[in-house]
Protein backbone atom coordinates (compact mmCIF):
# COMPACT_ATOMS: atom_id res chain seq x y z
CA UNK A 1 0.00 0.00 0.00
CA UNK A 2 2.85 2.35 0.95
CA UNK A 3 4.58 1.74 -2.42
CA UNK A 4 1.23 2.52 -4.52
CA UNK A 5 1.01 5.81 -2.17
CA UNK A 6 4.92 6.58 -3.44
CA UNK A 7 3.60 6.06 -7.33
CA UNK A 8 0.84 7.81 -6.64
CA UNK A 9 2.50 11.20 -5.27
CA UNK A 10 5.73 10.18 -7.73
CA UNK A 11 3.37 10.82 -11.00
CA UNK A 12 0.56 12.47 -9.51
CA UNK A 13 0.55 15.60 -11.88
CA UNK A 14 1.02 13.31 -14.67
CA UNK A 15 -2.03 11.22 -13.78
CA UNK A 16 -4.17 14.67 -13.55
CA UNK A 17 -2.33 15.66 -16.81
CA UNK A 18 -3.74 12.58 -18.41
CA UNK A 19 -7.43 12.87 -16.89
CA UNK A 20 -7.80 16.37 -17.65
CA UNK A 21 -6.49 15.51 -21.58
CA UNK A 22 -9.11 12.46 -21.76
CA UNK A 23 -11.79 15.00 -20.49
CA UNK A 24 -11.40 17.41 -23.29
CA UNK A 25 -11.50 14.62 -25.59
CA UNK A 26 -15.33 13.82 -24.27
CA UNK A 27 -17.10 14.38 -27.38
CA UNK A 28 -14.98 12.00 -29.34
CA UNK A 29 -15.30 9.07 -26.57
CA UNK A 30 -19.40 10.43 -26.83
CA UNK A 31 -19.45 9.82 -30.83
CA UNK A 32 -17.36 6.12 -30.31
CA UNK A 33 -19.17 4.59 -27.19
CA UNK A 34 -22.38 2.96 -26.79
CA UNK A 35 -22.79 4.71 -23.61
CA UNK A 36 -25.03 7.73 -23.45
CA UNK A 37 -22.99 11.20 -23.79
CA UNK A 38 -24.41 12.39 -20.27
CA UNK A 39 -22.82 9.12 -19.12
CA UNK A 40 -19.54 9.92 -20.93
CA UNK A 41 -19.16 13.15 -19.06
CA UNK A 42 -19.82 12.28 -15.69
CA UNK A 43 -17.13 9.41 -16.07
CA UNK A 44 -14.76 11.73 -17.33
CA UNK A 45 -15.55 14.24 -15.41
CA UNK A 46 -15.56 12.01 -12.56
CA UNK A 47 -11.72 10.99 -13.32
CA UNK A 48 -10.86 14.53 -13.56
CA UNK A 49 -11.48 14.92 -9.22
CA UNK A 50 -10.09 11.89 -8.43
CA UNK A 51 -6.67 12.36 -10.57
CA UNK A 52 -6.74 16.07 -9.71
CA UNK A 53 -7.33 15.37 -6.03
CA UNK A 54 -3.95 13.53 -5.39
CA UNK A 55 -2.41 17.21 -5.70
CA UNK A 56 -3.72 18.25 -2.57
CA UNK A 57 -1.31 17.60 0.22
CA UNK A 58 -3.27 16.54 2.71
CA UNK A 59 -6.95 14.52 3.79
CA UNK A 60 -8.81 17.67 4.12
CA UNK A 61 -7.45 19.44 1.34
CA UNK A 62 -8.27 16.36 -0.66
CA UNK A 63 -12.02 16.00 0.99
CA UNK A 64 -12.26 19.58 0.28
CA UNK A 65 -11.73 18.89 -3.63
CA UNK A 66 -14.16 15.61 -3.12
CA UNK A 67 -16.70 17.62 -1.77
CA UNK A 68 -16.33 20.41 -4.51
CA UNK A 69 -16.64 17.78 -7.18
CA UNK A 70 -19.53 15.48 -5.87
CA UNK A 71 -21.23 18.93 -5.84
CA UNK A 72 -20.71 20.00 -9.62
CA UNK A 73 -21.36 16.60 -10.92
CA UNK A 74 -24.54 16.78 -8.65
CA UNK A 75 -25.57 19.99 -11.03
CA UNK A 76 -24.53 18.14 -14.28
CA UNK A 77 -26.64 15.45 -13.48
CA UNK A 78 -29.56 17.83 -12.39
CA UNK A 79 -28.77 20.18 -15.62
CA UNK A 80 -29.11 16.37 -18.06
CA UNK A 81 -32.36 15.39 -16.65
CA UNK A 82 -33.88 19.37 -16.19
CA UNK A 83 -32.02 20.86 -19.27
CA UNK A 84 -34.20 23.77 -19.43
CA UNK A 85 -34.31 25.23 -15.58
CA UNK A 86 -31.81 27.87 -15.21
CA UNK A 87 -30.84 27.87 -11.99
CA UNK A 88 -29.78 24.13 -12.36
CA UNK A 89 -27.34 25.19 -15.18
CA UNK A 90 -26.32 28.59 -13.18
CA UNK A 91 -25.28 26.36 -10.09
CA UNK A 92 -23.59 24.33 -12.44
CA UNK A 93 -21.13 26.57 -13.91
CA UNK A 94 -20.49 28.11 -10.66
CA UNK A 95 -19.64 24.78 -8.71
CA UNK A 96 -17.26 23.74 -11.91
CA UNK A 97 -15.60 27.18 -11.73
CA UNK A 98 -14.81 27.40 -8.40
CA UNK A 99 -13.88 23.49 -8.41
CA UNK A 100 -11.12 24.39 -11.42
CA UNK A 101 -10.21 27.51 -9.44
CA UNK A 102 -9.27 25.46 -6.90
CA UNK A 103 -7.37 22.95 -8.21
CA UNK A 104 -5.48 26.04 -9.82
CA UNK A 105 -5.01 26.97 -5.94
CA UNK A 106 -3.75 23.28 -5.03
CA UNK A 107 -1.31 23.42 -8.24
CA UNK A 108 0.34 26.80 -7.28
CA UNK A 109 1.03 25.65 -3.58
CA UNK A 110 2.65 22.36 -4.54
CA UNK A 111 4.56 24.12 -7.66
CA UNK A 112 5.90 27.26 -4.91
CA UNK A 113 7.68 24.11 -2.81
CA UNK A 114 9.16 22.56 -5.45
CA UNK A 115 12.82 23.69 -5.47
CA UNK A 116 14.74 21.54 -8.59
CA UNK A 117 13.38 21.34 -11.82
CA UNK A 118 12.23 17.71 -12.17
CA UNK A 119 9.25 15.93 -13.20
CA UNK A 120 6.79 16.87 -11.07
CA UNK A 121 7.94 21.08 -12.18
CA UNK A 122 7.90 19.90 -15.96
CA UNK A 123 4.29 18.93 -15.78
CA UNK A 124 2.74 21.17 -13.43
CA UNK A 125 2.52 24.60 -15.61
CA UNK A 126 1.50 22.12 -18.49
CA UNK A 127 -1.40 21.18 -16.39
CA UNK A 128 -2.27 24.59 -14.96
CA UNK A 129 -2.47 25.84 -18.27
CA UNK A 130 -5.17 23.50 -18.94
CA UNK A 131 -6.87 24.41 -16.06
CA UNK A 132 -6.87 27.51 -17.18
CA UNK A 133 -7.92 26.71 -20.31
CA UNK A 134 -11.13 24.84 -18.90
CA UNK A 135 -11.78 27.99 -16.34
CA UNK A 136 -11.91 30.31 -19.50
CA UNK A 137 -14.29 28.26 -20.87
CA UNK A 138 -16.67 27.93 -18.21
CA UNK A 139 -16.80 31.60 -18.49
CA UNK A 140 -17.31 31.77 -21.74
CA UNK A 141 -20.24 29.43 -21.23
CA UNK A 142 -21.35 31.54 -18.55
CA UNK A 143 -21.80 34.82 -20.77
CA UNK A 144 -23.54 33.37 -23.60
CA UNK A 145 -26.01 31.55 -21.31
CA UNK A 146 -26.27 35.49 -19.58
CA UNK A 147 -26.49 36.57 -23.32
CA UNK A 148 -26.82 34.27 -26.16
CA UNK A 149 -25.61 36.62 -28.72
CA UNK A 150 -22.73 37.50 -27.28
CA UNK A 151 -21.12 35.12 -29.79
CA UNK A 152 -21.02 34.42 -33.36
CA UNK A 153 -21.41 30.50 -33.80
CA UNK A 154 -21.45 28.86 -37.10
CA UNK A 155 -23.67 25.92 -37.42
CA UNK A 156 -24.66 23.63 -35.25
CA UNK A 157 -23.00 23.70 -31.70
CA UNK A 158 -23.41 22.23 -27.91
CA UNK A 159 -21.23 23.71 -24.88
CA UNK A 160 -18.12 22.10 -25.28
CA UNK A 161 -17.48 25.01 -28.11
CA UNK A 162 -16.54 28.31 -25.84
CA UNK A 163 -14.06 25.54 -24.27
CA UNK A 164 -12.55 25.18 -27.90
CA UNK A 165 -12.33 28.52 -27.80
CA UNK A 166 -11.30 29.11 -24.52
CA UNK A 167 -8.30 27.07 -25.71
CA UNK A 168 -7.59 28.67 -28.92
CA UNK A 169 -7.79 32.19 -26.97
CA UNK A 170 -5.60 31.61 -24.49
CA UNK A 171 -2.82 29.82 -27.29
CA UNK A 172 -3.95 33.10 -29.96
CA UNK A 173 -4.81 30.64 -32.60
CA UNK A 174 -7.93 32.25 -33.54
CA UNK A 175 -9.61 30.01 -36.29
CA UNK A 176 -12.43 32.81 -37.06
CA UNK A 177 -14.77 30.47 -36.55
CA UNK A 178 -16.08 31.27 -33.29
CA UNK A 179 -16.22 35.47 -33.29
CA UNK A 180 -17.03 37.44 -29.77
CA UNK A 181 -19.77 40.20 -30.77
CA UNK A 182 -20.73 41.98 -27.28
CA UNK A 183 -18.26 43.80 -25.21
CA UNK A 184 -18.22 41.38 -22.53
CA UNK A 185 -17.32 38.54 -24.74
CA UNK A 186 -14.82 40.68 -26.27
CA UNK A 187 -13.38 42.25 -23.06
CA UNK A 188 -12.86 37.80 -21.19
CA UNK A 189 -11.74 37.20 -24.86
CA UNK A 190 -8.54 40.05 -24.23
CA UNK A 191 -7.96 39.13 -20.84
CA UNK A 192 -8.02 35.37 -21.62
CA UNK A 193 -5.57 36.31 -24.75
CA UNK A 194 -3.20 38.49 -22.29
CA UNK A 195 -3.48 35.84 -19.14
CA UNK A 196 -2.37 32.36 -21.91
CA UNK A 197 1.20 35.02 -22.96
CA UNK A 198 1.59 36.26 -19.85
CA UNK A 199 1.77 32.35 -18.57
CA UNK A 200 4.14 31.39 -20.89
CA UNK A 201 6.83 34.07 -20.15
CA UNK A 202 6.38 33.35 -16.16
CA UNK A 203 6.35 30.16 -16.71
CA UNK A 204 9.83 30.38 -18.74
CA UNK A 205 11.07 32.99 -16.21
CA UNK A 206 10.84 30.46 -13.41
CA UNK A 207 12.31 27.71 -15.27
CA UNK A 208 15.09 29.64 -15.91
CA UNK A 209 15.36 30.90 -12.70
CA UNK A 210 15.26 27.12 -11.10
CA UNK A 211 17.87 26.30 -14.08
CA UNK A 212 20.51 29.12 -12.67
CA UNK A 213 19.54 28.35 -9.20
CA UNK A 214 20.12 24.48 -9.52
CA UNK A 215 23.52 25.32 -11.64
CA UNK A 216 25.33 27.81 -8.89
Amino acid sequence: MKRVIKILNTYKYLIALISVFNFLLTPIHASISDLYPAHVVVINYTLVILASSLIASNTNTRIRTYILGLIALLFIWLEFSNPFIDIIKVLRLSSSFLLFSYFCFLLLQQLKAIKNINLQFILGPILGFIYLGIIGGILFESIHFIDPVSFHLRGDYSGYIFYYFSFISITTVGYGDVTPLTPQAQAITLVMNIIGQFYLAIVIAVFVGKYINVKS
